[in-house]
Parts: structure tokens; C-alpha cells; sequence
């Protein structure tokens, strides 16, 4: 997600430059101290700052700045032109992908100078440059820290808070996510685009009606958003057949099933789903911090309201989806059983590898942690080895789906 600039919006790196410099300017020509030989010095020292930096000189110009601030500790014009400076360096790093430095300069630049409110509002649009790059890498957890940062800057930008919700959700943080989305909605009540994430972080959590609400509200606001009005109809349709279902809330799932049929049914699902947490958690050494949705339907619901087919035994789309007609006998509770461990599996992938897993590869983990491996195949494999006639990855990968696509079962 790119920065937006709309209400509240961190201004750009080009407008940061801009107030930089006049500031810096202004700066030059109000910092001369009462008379005396150091304070003369550190004019000097400033003034030069200044026009090295005007000159493109960032490393002169930070050298000068902090030989006057030496001198001269408590010199507002001084401390508040070695911030800029810093900001300015930190943006040219962040513009090079060099994220780390950028950080740094950006430190330093929020240690002399963040009593400023100029210096702040920049410091704010240079954490935020730096997170937009991190996210851009996968790295959502350092995004996260730096868009903190921002938002302890500027409480009440929205789009700061909204950035830092979109890299939450990023990062499967969604009750994390949610709130601060919500805090947006606090300043900004018709924020489409924080309506939207509130209600595509419900329908994940399996609170379909208050996601309704939500993306209908999104969609009153901004009419032309033909994704929102398509998840809009798909929860419509799901909802129909959801509504009186009832929901089991557990520590670590929420399950969504016909209440009237037998509740023996979703205390199976329960028991299976533990059972492949723990499974995968000592395999992988990895639990999911948030709770994962899980809805039980008939057969017939299940192939007529996700359009599959009847060999199809289990879905993961964000939430697990399954169709199931009994557990009268051992066979039935088996099949569930693996069922479930294949798709919580796929979840599970899914929080851990932030949905960048191969295809191939999340399916062989499931199907390994649902039904163990044949070691009948062994010598088949070796074979295969021997022989040069292993699959490639690369055509491995290219024979599977979109990756980005619902984990069919």
C-alpha cells in the first residue's frame, strides 16, 4: 500500500524537503546568539550547515550542525537544523532501500529535534516512508514498530493509523488491526477505506452481520468500490444460510454450526482441530495468535453455496469450511479428522508464511500432517532420485494454482 495523501496524509518526501529547507533558511538568519567568541563559532558553524545542505552536502552539513550544537546545547534554531539535516539523510536512504541507515538518521533526528512541531510532522512522514518500504518486503513486524513510532508523533492522523492497521493485518494482527482501524473511525466516521478493513476483519473473525454492516457502510460511502460490493454480495449469500447457526466460541477457534443438528458434530471439529494445533505447533513450532473461523455445513450447503463439487472434502479461504454428513462410525470421525487437520493445516501455513508458502508446498505439508507418510514410496522416491526423473520445483510450482487462491482439500 502506497501512502495516501488525503486527509491527514504525512506529506511527501519531496514536500518534507521543501519545509525542511525553508525552515532551515529562516533558521539561518534568526540563530545569531548574543555576542561572544563561541557563539560566534557556532553561528558560523550553523550558517555553513546550512549552505552545504542547501548545496546537496548532507555530511557537511551535519558535521557543521553538531560541532554548533557542541557548542551551543540548548540552541533551539541550531537543534532543530540537525533534525531537518537527519530527516533529509534519512529520506535519500529510504528513496535508496537503504532501510536500516534510514532508521538510524531518523533516531537521530527524533533525538534533538522532536519538540519541534515542523520537525515532528517530518519525523512522522519519514517513519512512515521507512514502514511503507519494510511492509513492501515482507517485514511487517518492523513496519509495525515504525508506524508506532509515527503514530506517538501524529495521534491524529488517520492515515498514519490507518497504515499502521493495513501492516497489522498484514501481519494476521487483526484484532490488533481492527482497533486501530476503529480509532480511525473515531476521528473520521466516513473513512470508506477504514469501514472496509473493519468489516473484512469481522467476516475473517466470523462476526458476519457486524461485517455487513461495515462494508455496507464502506460502500454507501464510496459507491464505485466494485471489490466491497462483490464481498458484500458473497457474505449476503453466505449469511443466508449462516444466520441461525450456532456459534461455539473457543479459546483458539470460533465454530459456526447448524445448532440444530447434532452437537456432537462440533465437538468432534473442536477435539480434531486441537488435536492438528498441537500437531503442527511441535512440527513447525508455530501456534497462531489469532482465533481462525471454522464453519460446518451440510453436504449440500457446501457444494451449493462455495460452487464444489462433491469429492471435495474441505476448504481454507480464511476461515476452515467443511461439509459434514455424520460421525456415527469409526470411518466417518477418520475422515473429519484428517479433513480438518488438512485445512487447520493450511491455516496454519497461511499465519506463518504470511499466504507466501508455494502451492506444492503447502499441500504436501497438510496432506503429511493429515495422513502421515507411506514409507511404501520410499523406494519409489529413491528411484526417482537416482534416475534424474524427480518433478523440478519451478514446474512443480507451475503445474499448481494461483497461490493467492482458497486451499481446496
Amino acid at each position: 500500500m502506497t501512502r495516501r495523501n488525503d486527509r491527514g496524509a504525512c506529506p511527501s518526501n519531496g514536500l518534507c524537503r521543501a519545509a525542511i529547507l525553508g525552515a532551515l533558511l529562516a533558521c539561518s538568519l534568526a540563530a545569531r546568539p548574543a555576542a561572544g567568541a563561541p557563539e560566534d563559532e557556532a553561528l558560523r558553524l550553523n550558517n555553513e550547515g546550512v549552505g552545504f545542505l542547501n548545496r546537496g552536502d548532507r555530511a557537511a552539513a551535519i558535521s557543521r550542525f553538531t560541532a554548533a550544537r557542541r557548542i551551543l546545547p540548548k540552541n533551539e534554531a541550531v537543534a532543530k537544523n540537525l533534525a531537518a539535516a537527519c530527516l533529509d539523510e534519512a529520506g535519500q536512504c529510504t528513496a535508496r532501500g537503504k532501510l536500516d541507515d534510514a532508521v538510524n538518521w531518523l533516531d537521530q533526528a527524533a533525538a534533538v529535534g522532536s519538540g519541534d512541531a515542523a520537525v515532528r510532522n517530518n519525523l512522522a512522514a519519514g517513519y512512515n516512508d521507512a514502514a511503507m518500504a519494510f511492509m513492501r518486503g515482507g517485514k511487517f513486524v518492523d513496519a509495525a514498530s515504525l508506524l508506532g513510532t509515527a503514530v506517538g508523533l501524529k495521534p491524529e492522523s488517520a492515515v498514519l493509523r490507518g497504515n499502521l492497521g493495513t501492516v497489522l493485518y498484514r501481519d494476521n494482527r487483526r484484532e490488533e488491526a481492527l482497533g486501530e482501524f476503529r480509532r480511525v473511525l473515531d476521528r473520521d466516521p466516513d473513512n470508506a477505506a477504514a469501514r472496509k478493513m473493519c468489516g473484512v476483519i469481522l467476516y475473517w473473525k466470523g462476526q458476519m452481520q457486524d461485517a455487513l454492516t461495515e462494508l455496507s457502510a464502506s460502500l454507501r460511502l464510496n459507491t464505485a468500490d466494485a471489490e466491497t460490493a462483490s464481498l458484500v454480495k458473497k457474505i449476503e449469500r453466505e449469511y443466508q444460510v449462516e444466520k441461525e447457526f450456532a456459534v461455539d466460541q473457543q479459546a483458539n477457534f470460533t465454530v459456526s454450526f447448524d445448532g440444530t443438528k447434532d452437537y456432537r458434530i462440533a465437538r468432534a471439529v473442536v477435539d480434531a482441530l486441537e488435536e492438528a494445533r498441537q500437531k503442527l505447533g511441535a512440527d513447525l513450532n508455530f501456534y497462531p495468535i489469532e482465533k481462525i473461523a471454522v464453519v460446518i455445513y451440510t453436504g449440500r450447503q457446501f457444494r451449493d453455496l462455495l460452487d464444489k463439487s462433491k469429492n471435495v472434502g474441505g476448504l481454507y479461504d480464511g476461515k476452515i469450511r467443511v461439509p459434514v454428513g455424520g460421525i456415527d462410525t469409526d470411518r466417518d470421525r477418520e475422515n473429519l479428522r484428517r479433513v480438518l487437520i488438512h485445512e487447520y493445516a493450511h491455516g496454519a501455513v497461511h499465519f506463518l508464511t504470511h499466504n507466501r508458502c508455494p502451492l506444492w508446498l503447502n499441500e504436501g505439508i497438510a496432506e503429511y500432517l493429515s495422513a502421515g507418510w507411506d514409507g511404501s514410496k520410499d523406494p519409489m522416491l529413491r528411484g526417482a532420485l537416482e534416475r534424474g526423473t524427480l518433478i523440478p520445483f519451478s514446474r512443480l510450482s507451475g503445474t499448481m494454482k494461483d497461490p493467492s487462491s482458497p486451499r481446496v482439500g
